[in-house]
């Protein structure tokens, strides 16, 4: 490729300076400029190819297709014994209609009010990056109304998707954007999302009476008002029948028997069923009416889009559920009704009647058996992991995060994880941290974003803390479990 220079391009000089020959003085200056720009540009790539370049590589190298990781001698062998499956089935429906029989609030006052202690000593930025005042603050503190809390203990369910927040808002509070891993998606107002259909007991209304605290099976939080239905005597008979339906794909429109829009399905979310057949399932779906009571519309759906709950608990049935999520978005706590870490794996599972709590700490302390790795090198953990580990039946812990175990990949032995999250940690060569965006569901290995200058060798494992082998597996574990704390 043919550079042009300044001096060698219709040039006026003759002699040495006309064939491109500086004399000394200018030659001097160019080469100083020279140098320093060839220093320049070391330095970037030392610091920053590796810390701009977007992505890692795991989600090239290995497929985003879990049933590649299947193995055909096991895929369709049920991963706990069938009586065992039955009654983790009926643990879930028990857990998911529990509030309806609690018969008063389950939290203390200082449960409910925890963002006050939280991050009322902090500063926090609201949807337009400002710092909120201190009279904001102020009011969303006054809005919950503690001071009479309980006022309520009455049955209710969510008639459309909506959101348990902190506080008795909509707007959000971020922590200073300009610190790593921190501002949007990072709404810490926002607690889990919450779908169509999930029974609650209301225990406390705010001071403007707009939101409604409630405790759902899985976690609590305020609602709007207008997404919950009272649920009287005969609706509750006629909701909790003891036959229920999975949805098995997200953004699946439900409508009635007359063609009218009732709300849109996801994953993770049960409907009751009437008898179906394997082409369409009946769904009874909670509407709210004029006086805020729930009535029940029906809706039929397609059969490949909802079947009854429990589905057969194997590795090709947990593919293909998890294939519908794969790619989409990170969503903290359920923001804009996408996923984050946990809530994936809790909708994950829901269709084969497994009930997993709503953070990654709970799922992976509370929910299995846990086999403790924190003091363990990387090398051993990975050993541990590949011996003790059931692909698809196992998940690995990290501080805030939490995957799914999908087994070695065939070629080159690496244990692979179905996650959801937001990036990687990288450091600079000054140790400035950022992320390495992923931003979605997707497999990897435990080594993610190893490849770039910017991610320590091990960074991930090293955070690991453990693998809980999920319930129901007849075998002992080699390695000592340690006793939850209470």
């Amino acid at each position: 490729m043919l550079i042009r220079s300044p001096w060698t391009v219709n040039s006026p000089l003759s002699g040495s300076e006309a064939k491109g020959e500086l004399p000394a003085a200018v030659g001097t200056k160019r080469r100083v400029r020279l140098l320093l720009l060839v220093l320049a540009l070391a330095l970037a790539s030392l610091c920053g190819c590796g810390g701009t370049r977007p992505g890692i590589a795991d989600l090239q190298r290995y497929p985003q297709d879990l049933t590649a990781y299947l193995r055909p001698e096991t895929a369709d062998l049920s991963l706990v014994p069938q009586e065992t499956h039955a009654a983790l089935n009926a643990d879930y429906d028990a857990r998911f209609f529990a509030p309806w029989h609690a018969p008063a609030a389950t939290l203390t006052a200082a449960e409910v009010c925890w963002g006050v202690a939280a991050y009322g000593g902090e500063q926090g930025y609201g949807e337009n990056l400002q710092p909120l005042s201190p009279q904001e603050w102020s009011g969303l503190v006054a809005a919950q109304r503690m001071e009479t809390y309980p006022s309520l203990a009455r049955p209710a369910l969510t008639v459309r998707n909506t959101s348990f927040r902190v506080f008795p808002t909509r707007r959000p509070f971020f922590r200073s954007p300009a610190r790593p891993g921190e501002g949007y998606p990072f709404d810490y107002f926002q607690n889990s999302a919450v779908w169509t259909g999930t029974p609650l007991l209301v225990t406390h209304r705010s001071a403007d009476g707009a939101w409604f605290f409630a405790e759902a099976g899985f976690a609590y939080g305020w609602l709007p008002a207008e997404d919950i239905g009272w649920a009287g005597k005969k609706f509750l008979a006629s909701y909790e029948t003891g036959l229920y339906a999975a949805i098995l794909a997200d953004e699946v429109t439900l409508l009635d028997e007359m063609g009218r829009f009732l709300t849109q399905a996801h994953i993770g979310a049960v409907f009751p069923a009437e008898a179906g057949s394997d082409q369409s399932l009946s769904l009874l779906v909670p509407v709210r009416e004029a006086d805020g009571e729930a009535v029940i519309r029906r809706a039929r759906v397609a059969g490949h889009l909802a079947e009854l709950k429990p589905l057969p608990l194997t590795p090709a049935g947990l593919a293909r559920i998890a294939n519908a999520m794969l790619g989409q978005p990170y969503g903290w706590g359920g923001l804009l009704e996408n996923r984050d870490c946990s809530a994936t794996l809790r909708d994950l599972f829901t269709p084969f009647g497994l009930w997993l709590p709503r953070n990654s700490r709970a799922q992976a302390t509370s929910t299995g058996t846990l086999l403790d790795l924190a003091d363990m090198q990387p090398e051993r953990k990975r050993s541990i992991l590949l011996k003790e580990g059931i692909p698809f039946y196992t998940l690995v812990w990290l501080p805030g995060h939490i995957g799914l175990y999908l087994g070695p990949d065939a070629a080159g032995g690496e244990p692979l994880l179905l996650h959801n999250l937001w990036g990687v940690r990288t450091f600079s060569w000054t140790g400035r941290e950022g992320r390495a965006l992923v931003g979605r569901l997707a497999v990897t290995s435990l080594h993610p974003g190893e490849e770039r200058r910017d991610v320590p060798r091990n960074s991930f494992y090293r955070r690991v803390l453990g693998i809980s082998v999920l319930p129901g597996v007849v075998r002992e574990p080699s390695v000592p479990m340690p006793v939850p704390e209470p």
